[in-house]
């Protein structure tokens, strides 16, 4: 099972702006710690503040901080709403079902309930468990903290 890239980023952002803690970041700092897509990460950045994870401030000093403490941040929620109708193989998908042996197949009850084992280990840890180790974070992202610029060092 794999995660898409929508995930993944959405992940990286929630634990970047947990690390920095309240201060107000860009998205484009953002994509240009992570080498990915300022295209990427817009969208990443306007999906969490649609779904009220982030709050977005305009104006000079503006940026993206935390809208949600981390603690009360499930990993598996935010997973299940970026895998949207995750279908690990075709005949868990939504629709019609092509798969000949469908009628007969034994195999997705297995992977939903795989699935679900995935999602229930996922529901019990939050952003802060994934964020407990902050300072080392800190070093791997290379930040200089205490800046109100979060320069790179």
């Amino acid at each position: 099972m794999q995660l898409n890239s929508f995930s993944d980023y959405t992940l990286r952002t929630l634990m970047y702006l947990a690390v920095m803690e309240e201060t107000s970041v860009t998205t484009q700092e953002i994509a240009r710690c992570f080498e990915i897509s300022f295209h990427h990460e817009a969208k990443v950045t306007q999906w969490l503040a649609r779904n009220g994870y982030v709050k977005a401030l305009r104006g000079r000093h503006g940026g993206i901080k935390l809208a949600v403490p981390p603690q009360e941040i499930s990993i598996g929620a935010v997973i299940r709403a970026t895998e949207r109708g995750m279908a690990i193989v075709e005949c868990m998908k939504a629709g019609p079902v092509a798969c000949k042996i469908a009628p007969a197949c034994l195999l997705s009850p297995i992977i939903r309930d795989a699935q679900e084992a995935f999602f229930h280990v996922l529901d019990q840890k939050t952003l802060a468990d994934i964020t407990g180790n902050r300072k080392h974070l800190q070093q791997v992202l290379n930040l200089a903290m205490g800046t109100d610029e979060n320069l790179y060092v």
